[in-house]
């Protein structure tokens, strides 16, 4: 697998950054590569000097480690994926998938690292914001709700900004509208542009349906809670442990494991292992291979009522109905 390091800071010199590191020819602000590691292109635009931004374009040729450092903590990294397959991203050797099952945004501070291991013969198509916490900080202060919490949010003693979440249906639309615009328009960077600034403001609309939670995160911190996800996913067939037991797997107490793992996933422990065993449920369901009293007994819910309630609160139709459409 190969190893490639990003070592990058405020200054946000992405084309001096990424050539020598992914390989390929600058030509104005792309790069072009076409080699072992990939085929595709980055696009960079700054647009003043607290905010800047990449295009991801590119298809692996072999699997990579993809490395992300920083070593300051004074800007965010918005990370907007648009792929088919998922991939790996990674804190401290513990891994969560992104991509079209899972998280597709991911907001970071540039305090914390994290990896990405990307598979041979998958492509990357990513939209990443690079953004100086002051200038989000006014983008914020300009919405009466969120600017009495900013203060909180950019206090770098009191609060980690780090969030795994599902982009917006709108900010998907605008990606995927945005994809086919070619790259030798002439109009591509205003559209990138334009693109950047909506997407800032889809994330801000977001913010105002979601509890903020103020909290400071280590990096032994994201790896436990990515731990102790992964374990809820593989055990969600059966019965929810309790807060109390995951908080003692992951060396916590109760309380600031609850808040770290609502911080961090944007949902409660309890609400996303629930979630996921619907989803499992409803996976089950279109294999053709269970009945919906089957699946209620495969996934340990109470009895099938139960079952057909949480169903129909999800996906707004009762299993049975929905059995019946495959």
């Amino acid at each position: 697998m190969r190893t490639i390091t990003y070592s990058y800071g405020a200054e946000f010199n992405l084309l001096e950054v990424l050539a020598p590191a992914m390989g390929g020819s600058i030509e104005g602000n792309f790069i072009k590569g076409n080699n072992e590691l990939y085929e595709g292109t980055h696009f960079v635009m700054p647009f003043d000097n607290r905010v800047s931004a990449l295009l991801v374009d590119a298809t692996y040729k072999e699997s990579a480690l993809l490395e992300y450092r920083t070593g300051v903590d004074y800007f965010v990294g918005m990370y907007f994926h648009v792929i088919k397959e998922d991939i790996n991203f990674i804190q401290k050797d513990e891994s969560t998938l992104v991509g079209r099952q899972d998280y597709n945004l991911l907001i970071v501070d540039s305090l914390l690292d994290f990896d990405y291991v990307v598979d041979n013969g998958v492509n990357t198509y990513v939209v990443c914001i690079f953004i100086y916490k002051s200038a989000l900080k006014e983008y914020m202060d300009k919405i009466p709700i969120l600017k009495s919490l900013s203060k909180d949010v950019f206090n770098a003693k009191k609060n980690t900004i780090i969030s795994m979440d599902r982009m917006s249906m709108d900010s998907s639309i605008l990606i995927n509208d945005f994809r086919k615009i070619p790259y030798d328009s002439p109009l591509f960077e205003l559209y990138f542009k334009g693109l950047i600034y909506k997407l800032i403001g889809n994330y801000l609309e977001q913010l105002l349906t979601k509890k903020i939670i103020i909290s400071k995160v280590m990096n032994d911190d994201v790896k436990s809670i990515i731990a102790s996800k992964t374990k809820l996913l593989e055990s969600v067939d059966g019965i929810f442990p309790g807060v109390d037991f995951l908080a003692k797997q992951a060396c916590m107490s109760p309380s600031k494991y609850k808040k770290l793992f609502t911080k961090i996933s944007g949902l409660s422990p309890g609400t996303f292992f629930y979630s996921n065993k619907l989803v499992l449920a409803k996976e089950l369901l279109e294999t053709g291979k269970y009945t919906v009293s089957e699946v209620s007994d495969k996934l340990n819910y109470a009895n099938i009522s139960y079952l057909a309630k949480r169903f129909n609160s999800k996906y707004g139709i009762f299993p049975k109905e929905y059995q019946s459409l495959l």
